[in-house]
């Protein structure tokens, strides 16, 4: 059962690790209640039932979170990048910061979104 329980995981991985470079917004937070609910619903079709004293839902939903943390900081252990970058705000057409170069002139600096 576990095992069914783990590649689910596995199978949503990538997609958890772009919801969470989202910086908590109300888009990964419904991401993460809906994947959770996802795998109680996977949980319960083979008989594996949480109890509810001790693995609420919200309980459920942080191991969710700590299994996918776990991943991500063995891997930069190895040295292996993995995740996304948090996404920012993007820059108003026509807006930039002025910052001073070496010489004293200043130029305009731009955000580029990939």
């Amino acid at each position: 059962m576990q095992l069914q329980l783990e590649d689910f995981l596995i199978e949503n991985r990538e997609e958890y690790l772009r919801h969470s470079a989202m910086n908590y917004t109300s888009q990964q937070r419904q991401y993460n209640n809906r994947l959770t609910e996802r795998l109680l619903e996977l949980a319960a079709q083979h008989g594996y039932v949480f109890d509810e004293e001790d693995f609420d839902f919200v309980t459920v939903r942080d191991r969710i979170r700590c299994y996918y943390k776990s991943y991500v900081q063995s891997k930069r252990k190895k040295g292996i990048k993995v995740g996304y970058a948090p996404e920012r705000k993007k820059a108003k057409a026509g807006e930039g910061k002025q910052a001073k170069t070496r010489g004293g002139s200043s130029e305009e600096i731009v955000s580029i979104e990939k």
